[in-house]
């Protein structure tokens, strides 16, 4: 196959996967400081409520609950129900995996 049929089998793959989309749509949700200081929290804690990372990251809870929903939907946090509260977690994947290893992990 020559290069130019390479080059256009590339760009038809690439139109078409969902997750290049997804990383793109992760890697700007992460550029936002707020977003970036919650993710940075999951490098120890497992799981937060909302009340927690508002207080640990300083803003108000509606603010974080703007942020979270933005991370739940690129698929950088999920979330858990218990009772009335809500708390979020990180899932384990290659993005999130990476993400905290470029934010460094506590000894």
């Amino acid at each position: 196959m020559d290069a130019s049929k390479r080059l256009n089998n590339i760009d038809i793959r690439m139109a078409d996967d969902q997750a290049v989309r997804l990383c793109a749509r992760r890697h700007g949700t992460i550029g936002d400081l707020t977003a970036m200081r919650i993710c940075y929290l999951f490098r120890n804690y497992p799981e937060l409520s909302v009340t927690d990372i508002a207080k640990l990251v300083s803003v108000s809870v509606s603010a974080a609950s703007r942020q979270l929903k933005k991370l739940k939907e690129v698929e950088i946090l999920q979330s858990s129900k218990h009772a009335q509260t809500v708390y979020y977690s990180m899932p384990k994947n290659n993005f999130t995996d990476n993400l905290i290893g470029e934010l460094g992990r506590d000894s």
